[in-house]
C-alpha cells in the first residue's frame, strides 16, 4: 500500500527543514571571533554583548524543545548555544584586556556562561507556559540588535550594515518555525518568530530599497564622471590642436628668418 503523511507528519518534515535553517543562520556568528583568533580584527569590532544574548536566548530554547521532546529544536539550538561558547571562549583567551569596562564585560560573560550551564543540569523546568513567556522574553531581547540594526540603516540611508544572505536563511527558518507552531497550536513557538520574521522582512526590503538607491546614485555618479572625462578630452584635444597650429606657425617664420628666399630679377 501506498504510504500516506498526514498533518504532524509534514509538520515534523517542517521542524527539520526549520532546524536546518537555524543552524545555517547561527554558524556565521562565529566569523568575528575566528577573524580575533587570526588577528584579522580587534576585539572592537566584535559584537560582545550581542552574543551573550544570543547565548542566553538559543540555551532558553534548547531547554524550551527539551521539555517539549522536541529533537528538532534541541538539535539546532544545541548547535547554536556550543557555536556561541565558542565564540565566548575566544574572545575570553584572546581579547582581556585590563581596564575596568571589559573586566565588567568578563564577569558578564563568564556569569551568564555559569548560569547557563547551571541552569541545564540543575533546573528542572516542569512548566510548559513558564518557560514558554521565558523564551518569548529572551527572544524580544535577542530581537533589539536587528531593530536598531534597521533604526541605522534608515538614518544612513545605506544598507551595509545588512548582511541579506544570513538574513535571508533567517527569515526562511522563523517562518518555519512560526508555522510549525500554528500547526502544533503552539503560540509560544508562533508569536516570537512570527516577530522574528517581520523584523527580517524589514530588513530585506530595506536592503532591496537602499541597494538599488546606492546603485542609482552610483551609475549616475559614474555617467557624470564620464561625461565631464569626455568634455575634459575634447577640451585638451582642441587646446593641443591650437597649440601644434601656433607651433606650426612659429616654425614656418623661423625657417623663413633662418633661409630666406632669393629673388631672381
Amino acid at each position: 500500500m501506498e504510504e500516506r503523511y498526514d498533518l504532524d507528519d509534514y509538520n515534523e518534515m517542517l521542524a527539520w527543514v526549520a532546524a536546518g535553517l537555524t543552524m545555517a543562520f547561527y554558524l556565521p556568528k562565529i566569523a568575528p571571533f575566528i577573524n580575533v583568533l587570526q588577528g584579522l580584527k580587534d576585539s572592537e569590532d566584535t559584537p560582545k554583548f550581542y552574543i551573550i544574548i544570543t547565548y542566553i536566548n538559543a540555551l532558553f530554547w534548547f531547554l524550551y524543545g527539551d521539555l517539549l521532546f522536541s529533537d528538532q529544536m534541541r538539535l539546532s539550538y544545541m548547535v547554536a548555544c556550543i557555536i556561541c561558547l565558542i565564540s565566548i571562549g575566544i574572545y575570553l583567551i584572546f581579547e582581556i584586556k585590563k581596564d575596568f569596562v571589559d573586566m565588567i564585560l568578563n564577569l558578564i560573560i563568564i556569569v551568564s556562561v555559569s548560569w547557563g550551564i547551571y541552569c541545564y543540569f540543575t533546573i528542572d523546568f516542569d512548566d510548559d507556559k513558564l518557560l514558554g513567556k521565558i523564551c518569548i522574553a529572551s527572544s524580544l531581547m535577542f530581537y533589539c540588535f536587528p531593530i536598531y540594526t534597521i533604526i541605522r540603516v534608515i538614518r544612513e540611508k545605506n544598507a551595509k550594515l545588512i548582511h541579506i544572505y544570513n538574513i535571508s536563511i533567517y527569515f526562511l527558518g522563523v517562518m518555519c518555525w512560526f508555522v510549525y507552531g500554528i500547526i502544533d497550536k503552539d503560540y509560544f513557538i508562533a508569536f516570537p518568530y512570527l516577530l522574528g520574521g517581520l523584523i527580517a522582512l524589514t530588513q530585506i526590503i530595506l536592503y532591496r530599497i537602499y541597494t538599488r538607491k546606492y546603485m542609482g546614485l552610483r551609475i549616475g555618479k559614474n555617467l557624470m564622471t564620464n561625461t565631464i572625462g569626455i568634455e575634459n578630452n575634447e577640451k585638451n584635444e582642441e587646446n593641443n590642436s591650437i597649440e601644434n597650429k601656433i607651433n606650426f606657425e612659429v616654425d614656418i617664420k623661423n625657417l623663413i628668418k633662418e633661409r630666406p628666399v632669393k629673388i631672381i630679377s
